[in-house]
């Protein structure tokens, strides 16, 4: 993609929260260990969540932005719009964006055909 001067957005980007796709009929690739993850009261996500007073969504839309990508949340619901609308209010401190940069699971789970971002 940078050869071709295409910058990426993040689709799907709050695959890691419990209620990602987790309706009937909502198949993704996502593992049985990442839906246990996800929904562990203790997962770092709910922890940093907590810790800047956000939702795990603003949190991983934050980190989205804060990395330079072009981020379009998406919602029909109105209090997330305000909460995608409010992005700007908080950063994620560099200790917590390291963290988060641990814990890439690799190929991408939205497209049956794998990660577009590897595709030539």
């Amino acid at each position: 993609m940078a050869r071709h001067d295409i910058s990426p957005i993040a689709y799907s980007s709050l695959v890691p929260l419990s209620t990602w796709r987790a309706e009937e009929g909502q198949d993704s690739a996502k593992t049985d260990e990442m839906k246990a993850a996800s929904g562990d009261a203790g997962s770092p996500f709910r922890t940093m969540a907590g810790k800047y007073g956000v939702t795990e969504a603003q949190l991983l839309l934050r980190w989205g932005i804060q990395n330079g990508y072009a981020v379009l949340p998406k919602s029909l619901n109105p209090e997330r719009m305000r909460q995608n609308i409010s992005l700007s209010s908080f950063s994620i401190d560099d200790a917590d964006m390291a963290l988060i940069r641990t814990m890439d699971r690799g190929a991408g789970v939205a497209w049956a055909t794998g990660d577009p971002s590897l595709a030539d």
